[in-house]
């Protein structure tokens, strides 16, 4: 009963010290959420920072300010909006980065941020609308569409591991959310960050034959 227990602890251990050693490395990840940071501080200071930075057909095709479709990656609505993303961006973003590699992860979540924009901006000219659109969630759902091929791939039985079940079920909480309850919703960004984020994923785990366990996940 004793070494059972031991071995319990040990394993417990061993899983969170391995869990503070995925996030204490997590560079770009950390690097993100910094600069979201510190941005969402300094817009309060600087007003033209949301009206210079923000994503509109107006600004991107009329007055051929394309730095737009990045700068908006960066800029969020309120409080709500950044703890949602950031959270997300280090809770999952930590373990992909382990698993892709500093910079696939870093031009993953940019290309599906940049993809989520520029078919949002398409669907406005469609729609003859002019949004201002801004945030990480097309970063952050290209993190999670990473995720889905990787699960899809291993053919992970989830449940049966209480703590990859733990996080699927807060992975899901977080799209349905991000997707179907938050007002101002852009669906186009977020599906268009998830397929890129899936199609990324099959070219690192297939193409590029990245066999590694997904460390950290369960």
């Amino acid at each position: 009963m004793e070494d059972t227990q031991n071995r319990d602890y040990n394993n417990a251990d061993d899983f969170w010290n391995k869990q503070v050693q995925i996030y204490k490395t997590a560079y770009v990840c950390i690097a993100l959420l910094a600069i979201n940071v510190l941005v969402f501080l300094a817009c309060p200071l600087f007003e033209s920072i949301y009206t210079k930075g923000v994503l509109s057909v107006d600004g991107v095709l009329y007055f051929k300010e394309w730095y737009r479709i990045i700068t908006s990656v960066f800029l969020h609505a309120d409080l709500e909006h950044i703890l949602a993303n950031m959270l997300m961006l280090v809770f999952a973003g930590a373990i992909v980065e382990r698993h892709a590699g500093h910079l696939y992860f870093g031009v993953m979540f940019m290309a599906s941020a940049v993809v989520g924009n520029i078919l949002s901006l398409m669907y406005d000219v469609f729609a003859s609308q002019n949004r201002y659109m801004l945030g990480a969630s097309g970063g952050t759902m290209g993190i999670i569409g990473y995720l889905a091929f990787w699960l899809f791939a291993n053919k992970k039985d989830i449940t049966k591991n209480r703590n990859l079940l733990f996080r699927m079920a807060l992975l899901a909480a977080y799209v349905i959310d991000a997707c179907f309850l938050r007002k101002e919703v852009n669906t186009t960004a977020h599906l268009g960050g998830f397929i890129t984020g899936f199609i990324l994923g099959y070219i690192n785990v297939v193409i590029m034959n990245n066999n590694k366990d997904m460390e950290g996940l369960a």
